[in-house]
């Protein structure tokens, strides 16, 4: 398991139970704080990395683009203008992490800086994410926004057809009934039925991401699927490496979904507290000034149809001063219930995206 799979799997336990619906990207948060983290020193440092988990030398994914697949990650970090940067940290940025440094006059005019800043990230996810940092987030004593971007459109390896759509109930857990638009569709597809679930694997085409589906048996709320176990445990790996192909009946609902997280609490929670107080050490990124995490905002965006996928998320740290064979078996599944969801990259299981949907609602043509 990468250490993105560990954090994003630490992340999602603490924010699951607060979210009926829920997606993020380990991704873009484990990307974003990772800056941060190579101008972080001592007992900062330190707490930053029991909860990153980072391998010296590690690198994000390479997941190159071709003819059915967009993905693009996009590191920047904006610099309040005059503000030196150590020499070893900015040749991290601009080497190992392969970020963009930018100019921006947070002292003078920080709600400029800001429209900015929302302007790039929107022009990097396909404008799904557009307004990552509120009025509230930058002001006068900002010094450093270290962003992360992450866009994904694929198409599945094998689609839905269209005209095998129809309403069909589902049921969200709390005793009601909703009619949604059901997708159907009969292929090849890598399933395993565990102890209180099913999981299946969904490919995209000439790419080795997938989206893996698990549904439990019984309510999403207090399962220990739910929890996040079935990030760290052997269902994702089973599915990508060891489960032979199932010719599965597959019905699952279309749905869009758009999740916008403040990450402080969470992440103190994590054990990350010096980061964000004044005693945090980020001497690491400049000694000019006195720098600490203010705030950390992250907004994930998922659409799913019968063609394929669409997915994006941003994360801002803000800093301030002061191949399947042939089936052997035919299998039904049914999502009509709360499900789970991970974006994998099948040859390392890091996850993508993750998350978990109780009410589906519209996809791309109701906007």
């Amino acid at each position: 398991m990468t250490a993105v799979d560990t954090f994003g799997t630490d992340l999602y336990r603490l924010l699951a139970d607060g979210h009926p619906d829920l997606v993020f990207s380990p991704l873009s948060v484990s990307a974003a704080l990772r800056l941060a983290w190579y101008g972080a020193r001592g007992e900062t440092r330190d707490e930053l990395t029991r909860a990153l988990h980072p391998t010296a030398g590690a690198r994000m994914p390479d997941l190159a683009t071709s003819g059915s697949v967009t993905f693009r990650m996009a590191n920047t970090a904006w610099v309040q203008r005059g503000l030196r940067l150590e020499s070893d940290y900015a040749r991290q940025l601009g080497g190992e992490a392969m970020t963009t440094l930018a100019d921006a006059d947070f002292t003078g005019a920080p709600g400029l800086a800001r429209e900015k800043i929302n302007a790039t990230v929107a022009e990097q996810t396909e404008q799904k994410i557009r307004d990552l940092l509120g009025p509230g987030d930058i002001d006068s004593r900002t010094r450093l926004v270290l962003a992360n971007a992450v866009y994904l459109k694929a198409r599945w390896s094998s689609p839905f057809p269209e005209h095998a759509t129809s309403d069909a109930p589902f049921f969200p857990g709390d005793g009601t009934e909703l009619k949604v638009p059901m997708m159907r569709g009969c292929a090849s597809r890598a399933y395993k039925r565990g102890d209180g679930y099913q999981a299946v694997l969904l490919p995209y085409e000439a790419s080795p991401l997938a989206m893996a589906i698990i549904l439990p048996d019984g309510p999403l709320a207090g399962d220990p699927v739910a929890t996040g176990a079935f990030a760290s445990g052997p269902i994702i790996g089973d599915l990508v490496s060891g489960t032979a192909p199932c010719l599965v009946d597959l019905r699952l609902p279309k749905f869009r979904l758009k999740t916008q997280l403040a990450l402080v609490p969470a992440l103190n929670s994590l054990g990350i507290r010096q980061a964000f107080t004044p005693d945090a050490d980020f001497t690491g990124i400049t000694t000019a000034e006195r720098l600490h995490i203010d705030a950390v905002a992250h907004q994930a965006y998922l659409d799913v149809d019968e063609q394929g996928t669409e997915a994006a998320a941003a994360t801002a740290v803000t800093m301030k001063t002061a191949a399947f064979v042939r089936p052997q078996t035919r299998v039904e599944m049914t999502v009509d219930r709360p499900f789970l969801f991970a974006i994998v990259d099948t040859r390392t299981t890091t996850i993508l995206f993750l998350g978990h949907l109780s009410t589906p609602r519209g996809t791309r043509g109701d906007c």
